[in-house]
């Protein structure tokens, strides 16, 4: 009669052995299993972070950041587009990568072949004034480029920090073997290695987050506050917190201050910074490219307006993940309140107000890609890992049961 015939399998069998019994045992252990899923979740935000050292997505949004950067020292079109180049070349881009950002499709070429209407393409940029601050602050030590990708490694370690700590404080050290791999597909290595003001955003989000998780109202406010700065269309969180606030009966006045403070300074910013308003800024975006943004005032059309946000939504769920993972995390959201995990707190609250923050991104801008809505997705897949705290170890008494299977 073979072992299997005799009701025993081969696992069963290789439990029942000493050494094999006291490795599966120590493996299955919480202490060691809660040390593997720290070290693998910090793994993944160094690995990460080394990754994006050595091969960063130069992009064209990175030229026009840097652009931006030095328009105040060189406001002359000619010069000012020469002088990006220079710094764009002395990065030592992959010729690849140099070549797509300069050649790659008709409107990088035309940006490239063309200072003036390069130069016109910055009003979308310099409104994240916080975030070009920062690059010029930096760019005495690193110059531009090297400024920029250093503005995504550090908020990237800041993200793992964070979370890592929640985790730790909260016992549940365990859910980052699943909060990892829920990041990732949430789009953060791609956000990790794009040059871009997104990850900075994230980094001071979740920290807000984290800070009204802890009733800590002015701080978060604060951290609020400076993230219109980074990416004015924040303040649509910034609203998802203060209508949050008033249906779950928060104190009122932290949020609300802190919204209108940050419509204040989103006003001011366009208004200082020439941007071209949201009409225009849309019809670039979500229905036809421009080569040239000055003068641009398209009268409003109904059928571009629709053919944006359709546009906005096919290529959202055909080629992003954020509608599924938020499809996800709202069921799983429904399964730990029925299950009585949702604390009393401030979890329900905080899922709601990240829910209608991700819904509500879209509907004022329909953009598609996961980037833009990483702040809301990524909250709430650390927010779900912090109030589930899943567990992967096995107590004695399931050895037990195993070992006489």
């Amino acid at each position: 009669m073979s072992m299997t015939e005799a009701g025993h399998s081969p696992v069963a069998w290789a439990l029942r052995t000493g050494a094999a019994a006291g490795v599966a045992r120590t493996l299955g252990q919480r202490r060691f299993l809660d040390r593997m899923a720290g070290l693998a979740f910090i793994g993944m935000f160094l690995l990460i972070a080394a990754y994006t050292v050595v091969r960063p997505d130069y992009n064209w949004d990175m030229v026009a950041y840097v652009a931006t950067a030095l328009e105040d020292e060189t406001p002359d079109a000619t010069s000012l587009h020469a002088e990006t180049w220079r710094e764009i070349e002395a990065a030592n881009p992959p010729s690849a990568r140099l070549y797509e950002i300069q050649q790659g499709n008709p409107y990088n070429l035309h940006q490239w072949q063309n200072p003036e209407d390069f130069q016109s393409q910055l009003s979308m940029y310099r409104v994240k004034v916080g975030y070009i601050w920062l690059m010029q602050a930096l760019a005495p030590l690193t110059g531009l480029v090297d400024a920029a990708i250093f503005l995504n490694i550090l908020p990237l370690l800041a993200i793992g920090a964070v979370a890592f700590l929640w985790l730790r404080e909260e016992d549940a050290m365990q859910a980052a073997l699943l909060l990892g791999p829920a990041l990732l597909v949430a789009d953060l290595f791609h956000m990790a290695t794009a040059i871009t003001p997104d990850m900075l955003l994230a980094a001071v989000s979740l920290l807000a987050i984290y800070m009204l998780a802890r009733g800590r109202d002015l701080a978060a406010g604060v951290l609020l506050f400076a993230s219109v700065f980074i990416r004015p269309d924040n303040v649509v969180f910034v609203f998802a917190l203060l209508i949050t606030g008033v249906l779950f009966g928060w104190r009122l006045m932290p949020m609300l201050l802190t919204f209108v403070a940050s419509m204040a300074a989103c006003v001011l910013i366009q208004k200082l910074n020439g941007h071209p308003g949201w009409w225009a800024h849309f019809y670039f975006s979500c229905v036809e490219i421009q080569n040239s943004m000055a003068g641009f005032h398209p009268d409003f059309s109904l059928a571009a307006f629709v053919q944006g946000y359709v546009r906005g939504a096919v290529i959202a769920v055909a080629d992003n993940d954020w509608p599924a993972v938020l499809a996800l995390l709202v069921c799983g959201w429904a399964l730990l309140n029925r299950a009585g995990r949702m604390p009393a707190g401030r979890g329900n609250a905080l899922m709601f107000a990240m829910v209608i923050g991700t819904l509500g991104k879209f509907a004022s801008f329909p953009l598609p890609d996961d980037r833009f809505y990483f702040v809301t997705i990524g909250g709430m897949a650390v927010l779900m890992a912090v109030y589930w705290r899943p567990r992967f170890d096995m107590a004695a008494g399931d050895w037990q049961v195993a070992r006489r299977t």
